[in-house]
């Protein structure tokens, strides 16, 4: 049963648990700076856009769309090219380019929670494997050589690899439902823009 405490030293299972806080965290990060350099949240250029479009401008819409960083604004160049070409196409334009966008701003996400449900179960791995190792100690010392400060201290051990999962896979939910809520309302106001624009447009193409 030897080889059974070496696999119970539980110690060995707190780097992975830091290995995931890192990920988590640097994921995190990442995603909040690309965010912020996309301007996900900026869409006082929309305006400006759809008078353009509704005064015939084209051109100057699509100059004004491409100097925005916002990835609505690629969505919305696309669409109003196919508004000029094909009008009937301009729906499933529309869908496979935000679907696009959306995908790429979820990038990564999924990792998020990924470690966000297996940071606690390594933790409680561990504490499992921990207690086995304790109880195969009480097992070999017999009951009345039972130390119980031994014994507290090994149920500490045992815990702590939980208590790190835990403190891990918290945080990292948090983050990702943040990300995630900041994805469905851009879904939301990319969804709108798309239809006012498609609106602005209309009176020309009927036209």
């Amino acid at each position: 049963m030897r080889w059974l405490d070496l696999l119970a030293t539980a110690g060995w299972l707190m780097a992975p648990i830091g290995l995931c806080s890192v990920v988590a965290a640097t994921v995190f990060l990442r995603k909040l700076f690309d965010f912020r350099a996309l301007r996900l949240r900026d869409w006082s250029w929309l305006p400006a856009v759809l008078a353009d479009v509704e005064a015939g401008e084209q051109a100057r819409a699509q100059a004004d769309l491409q100097k925005t960083p916002n990835p609505a604004a690629g969505v919305l160049a696309e669409v109003l090219g196919v508004l000029a070409d094909r009008p009937a196409r301009v729906e499933a334009e529309a869908r496979r380019a935000g679907s696009q966008v959306v995908q790429g701003l979820e990038a990564y996400l999924a990792l998020l929670a990924f470690i966000a449900q297996a940071a606690p179960l390594l933790g409680l791995l561990g504490t499992v494997l921990g207690m086995v190792e304790l109880f195969l100690g009480l097992e070999g010392a017999g009951l009345r050589d039972v130390d119980t400060s031994l014994l507290s201290a090994g149920i500490w051990k045992a815990l702590l690899t939980t208590a790190a999962g835990l403190g891990v896979a918290v945080p990292t939910l948090a983050g990702h439902a943040y990300l995630a809520s900041r994805v469905d309302l851009f879904r939301l106001a990319l969804v709108d823009a798309v239809e006012r624009l498609i609106t602005a447009a209309a009176p020309r193409g009927e036209g």
